[in-house]
């Protein structure tokens, strides 16, 4: 089923030069573009923003984290590694499952949908087309971005959860900013 959803989604690159175009730059560079929520969380989202920007950013470490050690339990081949693929974006050959850039992405997108919701469903829907570019351009099989997206979720919304704990470690690290004068 995984290879039948990602045949029907693989199927369509190479056909509009456009499309292939926005899905490479998107499956390569897509994660980058979410500086932008977390900066204008920092800088303009006051001492609640600077904190939930901070937060994004340890959920996605995080679940970068719980992906490493899934990946050294499974170890599933990438698709171009085992079927014959439209791959438009060259890649490694290493684990396929769960997706790095949708651990990154949602687990970002998952705390700033928490703090401000019209920025967060901006974050959501880019991640998703983060997602489906890793697919699209033959990276992942959809299992594997789904996987990815459902992980950094989760420890998007825990990390929410206990923020409090965190709050002395963020207080610290908004200080050093202020005296630096970057907060």
């Amino acid at each position: 089923m995984d290879y039948s959803a990602f045949h029907m989604i693989n199927q369509l690159a190479g056909h509009y030069a456009l499309l292939d175009s926005l899905m490479k730059a998107t499956a390569k560079y897509g994660v980058v573009m979410f500086a932008v929520p977390l900066l204008f969380l920092w800088f303009r989202g006051g001492i609640s923003g600077k904190k939930a920007a901070l937060l994004a950013m340890l959920a996605m470490a995080i679940a970068l984290l719980a992906g490493q050690v899934i990946t050294h339990i499974y170890m599933r081949p990438r698709p171009f590694m085992v079927h014959t693929v439209n791959q438009l974006v060259n890649h490694s050959g290493d684990p396929s499952f769960p997706s790095d850039h949708a651990l990154f992405s949602f687990g970002l997108a998952g705390v700033i949908l928490l703090e401000n919701r019209r920025w967060g469903i901006a974050a959501i829907a880019f991640a998703c087309l983060v997602a489906f570019s890793r697919v699209f351009t033959g990276l992942h099989y959809p299992g594997d971005v789904i996987g990815g997206a459902l992980i950094g979720l989760v420890c998007g919304l825990v990390v929410w959860r206990v923020r409090k704990v965190f709050d002395p470690v963020l207080d610290f690290l908004i200080g050093i900013a202020r005296r630096l004068k970057l907060a």
